[in-house]
């Protein structure tokens, strides 16, 4: 007797690759389900606040140039070019990573293409209440 699910059985040989990276720079990427947000700087050690303390984004409208991520504990301004899409991502939760562009890796992209051209994170002062003077 022949199996009937034999077709649709997985061989033990399959071997699945790994997702391929592009090779050029990209300003950010995507998944379906993402709890944190990976802030990689060009020059500097790369963040990953989680979702669930992100309060506000703020940004420029259509014009696509700035947005600021405001969590619990730090802000996060990002500068660039073309960023309405990842604004868009943003607001629903699907990004996975930033990243600031790194003219020492990559070839500058086309003028169409989303460009980050700074990440900068702005933390609270400690109490911001206090006048200057008032601070030890």
């Amino acid at each position: 007797m022949t199996d009937p699910l034999a077709p649709y059985r997985r061989s033990k040989t399959t071997v699945t690759e790994p997702p391929k990276e592009p090779a050029g720079y990209v300003a950010f990427g995507g998944k379906d389900r993402v709890e944190r947000l990976k802030i990689r700087f060009a020059k500097d050690r790369t963040h990953a606040p989680s979702y669930l303390h992100l309060q506000n984004l703020s940004y420029d409208g259509e014009h696509g140039t700035s947005c600021v991520l405001m969590f619990d504990f730090m802000c996060v301004l990002i500068r660039g070019k073309n960023l309405q899409g990842l604004v868009t991502a943003l607001a629903l939760g699907t990004v996975d990573f930033i990243q600031e562009f790194n003219p020492d890796l990559w070839p500058k992209p086309d003028d169409k293409s989303p460009l980050i051209e700074s990440i900068e994170i702005m933390q609270p002062d400690e109490n911001p209440s206090l006048a200057p003077s008032d601070k030890p």
